[in-house]
């Protein structure tokens, strides 16, 4: 009865979730959970709770026995502004639940989750508007072959939608829903991951994403081609100095040249507007600090770094995903042994690139854009 309950509020939920969003390490968040969120995104190697399903699955072996249900929400706040007439995009605030229920039970620990990914969103007061987003059905299953060493790894089921309304070439498909695309689509990817501890202070850890493998979005008889999650390779550490102080450290690569190359419109069949992408990987460096000031509440400090993975001829306006740098706080409260809070704050100044392709209608040469944001995640965790 109980699980019956929670599958209809994971569905809920999933049905909820506004995937349509501005992402931060190009088009995927600087880091997913409150507790990573105030350490720059760190989260390979500790016990971060059901976010794990995001990060990394093997974690999820540190967790202590029993179970536990984390509901979450996020917020995105971009700032983007462009010039050449275009002003200020007005879509400046997103919000994303999420929802994970994880149980370890011996060597095994397994559970299911619902996260947004990430994706761009911007809206003009011409009518130009981009609003793209990707979100995951997670099942995980850890398992713990000795005290030192996990694996884990999780089937995710992906789901993207877009809307896309760009009037210099007669594109209009939208379904005028903050959570949904006109244009969807669904396929099925995977996470490996591990974790081992060395020493006693010191955990390692590390995780293989699969690329989204998205099929062509469909919708109102438009369809969008090329349009892809990357595949992501991460490694990290976390040492625990001592009993108050942990220090982790991330680094990823996130494959973006293999996924954002050309994305093309059709409608009704036919070549509307091929959109010249060709982002560079990108290596995302997370550094993090938590320092727990009594039984109750632990501080957390961080950074996140991932160079702008577009090249300045293809930066553009509708899709201005160029943030680098994050500078992240938070913080966590027990209630009791049962109850958590965990908040994370996250700070990225801005960022201005300016075109050097052809010149408008067909290209960006000489538009400048500025973008900034101001984001955070609040999660209520119970352990039962």
């Amino acid at each position: 009865m109980q699980m019956n309950k929670l599958s209809a509020t994971l569905a809920a939920v999933g049905l909820a979730v506004p995937s349509l969003a501005v992402a931060t390490n190009g088009m995927v968040m600087e880091a997913y959970g409150p507790i990573a969120a105030g350490m720059g995104g760190a989260s390979m190697a500790y016990d971060n709770g059901s976010a794990a399903l995001a990060n990394n699955p093997a974690t999820l072996g540190l967790m202590a026995e029993g179970s536990r249900l984390d509901v979450m929400v996020g917020f995105v706040g971009p700032d983007v502004e462009t010039s050449m007439e275009m002003g200020k995009s007005q879509a400046d605030a997103f919000y994303m639940p999420a929802i994970g229920y994880v149980r370890k039970q011996g060597k095994l620990a397994y559970g299911v989750g619902i996260y947004g990914q990430g994706g761009m969103g911007t809206e003009y007061a011409n009518g130009d508007m981009a609003q793209v987003g990707v979100g995951r059905v997670i099942f995980p299953l850890a398992y713990s072959v000795n005290e030192r060493f996990n694996i884990g790894g999780s089937v995710d089921i992906v789901w993207a939608g877009m809307d896309l309304v760009v009037t210099g070439f007669g594109i209009d498909f939208k379904d005028d829903s903050g959570f949904t695309g006109a244009a969807k689509g669904y396929s099925v990817a995977a996470k490996l991951g591990f974790t081992y501890k060395p020493s006693d202070a010191l955990t390692v850890g590390g995780v293989y994403q699969t690329a989204g493998n998205l099929p062509d979005l469909k919708g109102d008889g438009y369809k969008v081609g090329g349009f892809d999650m990357p595949p992501v390779l991460g490694l990290g550490l976390a040492w625990q100095a001592n009993d108050r102080l942990m220090v982790a450290a991330d680094v990823k690569d996130v494959m973006w040249g293999s996924s954002m190359n050309t994305v093309t419109i059709y409608q009704n069949g036919t070549v509307v507007a091929p959109f010249q992408q060709d982002w560079d990987d990108q290596i995302v460096l997370s550094l993090g600090l938590a320092y727990r000031l009594s039984d109750a509440f632990t501080g957390r400090i961080g950074y996140n770094h991932g160079k702008n993975p577009i090249p300045d001829q293809n930066v553009n306006y509708l899709w201005p995903a160029i943030m680098e740098d994050h500078y992240t706080v938070g913080f966590g409260y027990a209630f009791s042994k049962q109850s958590a809070l965990n908040f994370g704050l996250s700070y990225a100044p801005e960022v201005s690139v300016t075109g050097t392709g052809p010149t408008p209608p067909n290209g960006n040469g000489g538009m400048t854009i500025e973008h900034s944001q101001v984001n955070w995640q609040l999660m209520y965790s119970h352990q039962f």
